[in-house]
């Protein structure tokens, strides 16, 4: 892999990452004089004097003093340090301190969607390519076009309606103390699959039907390639030339896919959230949104954005690893 396409690609993504960071600076406050007034408390008896230096300390402590020029400087300074500034709640706790309570819980949902959608899905399109025009192959193709047609927030709903409140299998709210009571115990560890139960069913049924698509696809065309033929021509075992050939190189799109969604890992599962009462990133920046919590609104998209640049880098990095005749960055 040529060095100068990395040093390239690597630069690239710290622009793209730069301007996300403008953007979610700069959009928050457009048609929006004083982002701190809501913050002042009501004038009442005070003089103009003390309500004007009310203001002021308001503006200082949320680091909304000066132009928005200065207020950006200010902010890219602390961005460098790792500081994401402090959130408008009370006590103005640390930005970094909220997001790093929520992550673990939505990485609970999230990482074992994926993992499962991952592992569920490689299996079944692999045996469907592999059976193509069997009914299991139909199959797919069916539970592909419906689940295309329906969101995820449908599934979630149908699956707590039915299994929540009908059958009562899982819980269909989450427990409100699940979070407070968590002390890594096994009764705490099996509390919290059991209230995870419906959110990740819901994100995994699209995910796992949508892989299983692609990789039927993927292995169907890799399938037909010359060296595919040249290897059962000579006589190398169906086993290995599925393992080591045709599935190596069907799970490209795979790769690109899993990058791109890795992104989703933190904020993709907003709505899943909402409708189970899930306390996780998502709906912590809701909570943000509603309150114009500038500073933990930025905080969120600009921890986002950069997980999502550093997964595609490192997808379009991986790419020659996974396929020698992939050359990234070099002529052939």
């Amino acid at each position: 892999m040529n060095k100068y396409y990395v040093i390239k690609r690597i630069f690239y993504t710290l622009f793209i990452f730069a301007v996300v960071v403008t953007l979610c600076f700069f959009i928050p406050r457009l048609g929006v004089d004083d982002p701190a007034a809501r913050y002042y408390p009501a004038q009442g008896n005070m003089s103009d004097e003390s309500y004007e230096l009310i203001k002021e300390l308001t503006r200082q402590q949320y680091g909304l003093d000066g132009s928005t020029l200065s207020q950006y400087a200010r902010y890219l300074g602390g961005l460098i340090r790792g500081d994401l500034g402090n959130s408008y709640r009370a006590g103005s706790p640390k930005v970094w301190d909220l997001m790093m309570e929520r992550l673990p819980w939505t990485l609970v949902l999230s990482v074992s969607g994926m993992l499962i959608c991952l592992f569920f899905g490689i299996a079944i399109g692999t045996h469907c390519a592999m059976k193509r025009g069997s009914w299991q192959d139909r199959a797919l193709m069916n539970a592909s076009t419906v689940t295309t047609a329906l969101p995820a927030f449908f599934i979630a709903l149908m699956l707590a309606y039915f299994l929540g409140f009908k059958l009562e299998l899982f819980p269909a709210y989450t427990d409100q103390n699940l979070v407070s009571s968590f002390d890594w115990s096994l009764k705490s560890i099996g509390r919290v699959a059991y209230n995870a139960a419906l959110p990740i069913i819901s994100t995994a049924i699209g995910g796992i039907i949508g892989n299983a698509q692609g990789i039927r696809n993927s292995v169907i065309a890799v399938t037909g390639e010359k060296f595919i033929v040249t290897a059962r021509a000579k006589g190398v075992r169906r086993r290995r030339v599925l393992y080591r050939h045709v599935l190596r190189n069907a799970l490209l799109p795979v790769v690109t896919g899993f990058g791109m969604s890795l992104s989703g890992l933190i904020g993709g599962s907003v709505v899943i959230e909402q409708i189970f009462n899930w306390h996780g990133m998502g709906t912590l920046y809701l909570e943000a949104n509603n309150t114009n919590d500038y500073p933990l609104m930025m905080g969120i998209m600009i921890f986002i954005s950069g997980i999502a640049l550093a997964a595609n880098l490192v997808t379009d990095l991986c790419y020659g690893l996974l396929d020698p005749r992939v050359t990234v960055g070099e002529k052939q």
